[in-house]
């Protein structure tokens, strides 16, 4: 499959960020500026439903203890399973990136916008097989303290302390490697703060 993007006249923006840094706020606000975003997250719940190969690709290696009342996969039984294991989420990772990667281009293509928006949670670590099938023009990255993104966690999802350390740990560390990144949006203060910053850098992008 060709790399796409540049040969479709179209400029691929990638925002990510780790755990409760902010990427999903950043998203929401680009949407209501009337841009469009492919989220990839939405995309994983596809290839998650039954019936595909995927759905029995996971149940085969996780077990059926992944699976709720429904015969659906639980993705929060299959959270509390790889994020205690590096070497089980890695094995996610590998059954998974490539299927959501060869969605994401199919929505490229069939989207008519010249501008198109990649909400990927875990970029740096599926980089080298994003760069294999799309041409990305720019990335962004937010980032937020270790300790402010714990207390997020800990109040949006009702983990304990340890259980929010333990979903950091599981991710490399964004705000270690700003460098690589085009722009680098810092949210450590509120929502409406955050807000204004990616008011603020559109503007300054002149998109």
């Amino acid at each position: 499959m060709q790399i796409i993007g540049m040969m479709q006249n179209k400029k691929t923006i990638v925002v990510c960020g780790n755990i409760a840094s902010g990427k999903s706020t950043v998203c929401r606000r680009i949407r209501e500026k009337g841009f469009v975003v492919i989220d990839l997250d939405e995309i994983t719940h596809q290839i998650y439903e039954q019936g595909t190969d995927l759905y029995y690709k996971l149940i085969d290696e996780f077990g059926k203890g992944i699976l709720d009342e429904n015969s659906n996969i639980d993705r929060k039984k299959l959270s509390k399973i790889v994020f205690n294991s590096k070497t089980l989420l890695k094995k996610l990772e590998e059954l998974t990136h490539t299927d959501i990667i060869l969605r994401v281009v199919k929505r490229i293509k069939k989207e008519k916008s010249d501008l198109i928006f990649l909400e990927i949670s875990m970029y740096l670590e599926s980089k080298n097989l994003v760069d294999k099938y799309i041409n990305v023009d720019e990335d962004w990255v937010v980032v937020a303290d270790r300790d402010i993104r714990i207390q997020r966690i800990i109040d949006r999802n009702n983990f304990d302390y340890d259980t929010a350390v333990t979903r950091i740990n599981s991710q490399l560390d964004y705000e270690k490697k700003i460098s690589e990144f085009d722009e680098v949006i810092v949210n450590n203060t509120t929502e409406s703060d955050l807000i204004l910053k990616v008011d603020e850098l559109i503007d300054r992008k002149k998109l």
